[in-house]
């Protein structure tokens, strides 16, 4: 039988390996580029081709405009319809809940793909197929694709941005470029790189997801045990950050070890306690070394310090929204009271605010934000808690040791600015990014994000004096790094910011250190 399939940009990988399981059928499935009127030309040529619609169903394919449309004409056409679950969590439209559909969401078992290839079987060899009820040919000039407004594309991109959906984002930006459609302060290019980017992760989180699903059940079973560790090592060789249930202590007994992406030190990370493990937690190890820092002096001008710094650890990546979201989740996390009870301050904020803020960007790599400085601290109380550790905000000459490491450099990466390296106003790109965004702007020690995307929390205080010379009129906290709206002057690592500590913005994230001493 002669397939089309369709299915979301998020969905390819899997979407190839089916391709591949039906090779006795002939298959034919776009490459999803969004490109112009040959493009559409090719789609309706295909669909009159083809005489079975395999739609392949996940969060994104049945919200997708082209998916839709695709699905509407196949129906049009009187071709044969095959629905196929590849995720989950995926909300069946309406039109197809009617429809028997073949699950694959755990996988290509042996069973999910017998049922497929019997509903093909048993639909070639119906005698009486569905009806068509448009024409057979379909034409370019009357069958229009899914219409883009180009003026309101760019601002309905940037809010499927800010909700995670990057598939269409980078739907709704290359339509927009196909109609010439120019902008005279929005960077286009900048922005469907990142959508490019935040689908390409997503795209690789989806398709780990599902392998690794499959080798969890063996590794939990003690009689598949030893076959399961064998399957989730030749995992790890394509999906090297990605283990959430925490694999790789159950395959060995030995201490993990964590290579940085860059040219950084081994890092080990810190004790924790049994079954917790807060994803994408990772440690750079910060040797001790001195540090020699510029300070205001009295007179105006800046005067040199020499600090020691002990060594300690840091979280390679700022808190990201899925790990803020488990503390919000767990019932002794942002429920409990008790975390904020390091200040009368803090106490006081949490009475008044007893539901945390939403954040800005959705993602759960993008790094949280709308969080002021107690509810940071409070974070940290909790962590120390679940770790064992002693967890904390970073202090000015630990943020500062963090990014510059053993030479006195203006960015993480060098003296000299580079966009392509950090997000900040100059990347034209008004969001934050995945936190593992920019591998080449990490530190010497392998800490990413140190320049740009969020403003990171530290401890210090500042106290301003009043009008009157000697009394206090108010009580700031550092900041370090700069945002995605920051001009690069602001991200060098020596300067600093202090801001009010109940502010809470979505320019404001943080980031968390780890010391020896036990909580």
């Amino acid at each position: 039988m002669k397939l089309f399939i369709s299915y979301a940009r998020v969905d390819k990988p899997y979407c190839v390996q089916i391709v591949n399981t039906l090779e006795v059928h002939e298959t034919w499935y776009d490459q999803r580029l969004h490109a112009g009127q040959h493009w559409w030309k090719e789609i309706l040529r295909r669909l009159e081709w083809c005489e079975g619609f395999i739609y392949l169903l996940s969060p994104e394919s049945v919200e997708s405009e082209y998916c839709k449309k695709e699905f509407e004409l196949a129906q049009k056409l009187g071709r044969y319809i095959f629905p196929v679950l590849i995720h989950p969590n995926t909300i069946i439209p309406e039109a197809l809940r009617e429809l028997q559909y073949v699950d694959f969401s755990t996988g290509l078992t042996a069973s999910a793909v017998a049922s497929l290839f019997n509903s093909i079987y048993l639909a070639e060899q119906e005698k009486n197929p569905p009806s068509p009820i448009v024409s057979p040919t379909l034409s370019s000039e009357t069958v229009k694709p899914p219409s883009v407004n180009p003026v309101s594309a760019i601002s309905a991109a940037t809010a499927a941005m800010e909700k995670g959906q990057f598939d269409h984002a980078v739907f709704l930006l290359k339509r927009a470029q196909a109609t010439g459609h120019s902008s005279r302060f929005i960077n286009i290019d900048a922005v469907l790189a990142e959508a490019e980017a935040g689908l390409q992760r997503q795209t690789y989180l989806r398709e780990a997801s599902r392998e690794y699903d499959q080798i969890v059940h063996l590794v939990k079973f003690e009689r598949t045990h030893k076959l399961g560790c064998e399957a989730f090592d030749a995992f790890k060789k394509h999906y090297t950050d990605y283990d959430p249930e925490n694999l790789v202590s159950l395959c060995s007994k030995e201490p993990v070890i964590v290579v940085a992406p860059t040219a950084a030190p081994v890092i080990a990370a810190p004790p924790k306690l049994p079954d917790f493990k807060l994803p994408l937690l990772e440690w750079c190890d910060i040797p001790e070394g001195t540090l020699e820092i510029d300070l205001p002096s009295q007179n105006g001008g800046e005067g040199k310090k020499k600090v020691d710094v002990p060594a300690f650890k840091i979280s390679r990546y700022p808190i990201t929204n899925e790990q803020y979201k488990i503390f919000l989740d767990d019932e002794m996390g942002y429920a409990n009271k008790k975390w904020w009870q390091f200040s009368p301050e803090g106490e006081e904020w949490r009475t008044k605010n007893p539901e945390p803020q939403p954040p800005t960007f959705r993602g759960e790599e993008r790094p949280r934000e709308r969080v002021n400085w107690f509810d940071a601290m409070a974070f940290c109380q909790w962590l120390s808690m679940k770790l064992g550790m002693n967890i904390t905000l970073p202090t000015d000459v630990q943020w500062i040791r963090a990014a510059q490491g053993d030479d006195k450099r203006a960015f993480p990466w060098g003296n000299t600015f580079d966009k392509q390296k950090c997000n900040t106003r100059e990347s034209e790109i008004k969001m934050t990014t995945l936190v593992m965004r920019y591998p080449s702007g990490a530190s010497p020690f392998g800490v990413y994000d140190m320049a740009g995307n969020v403003w990171e929390w530290c401890q210090d205080l500042h106290v301003e004096a009043g009008s009157n010379g000697d009394t206090a009129a108010a009580t700031k906290r550092l900041v370090h790094g700069g945002s995605f709206i920051s001009p690069c002057q602001r991200a060098e690592i020596g300067f600093r910011y202090y801001l009010d500590p109940h502010s809470f913005h979505s320019t404001i994230g943080f980031r968390v250190i780890a010391t020896n001493n036990p909580a």
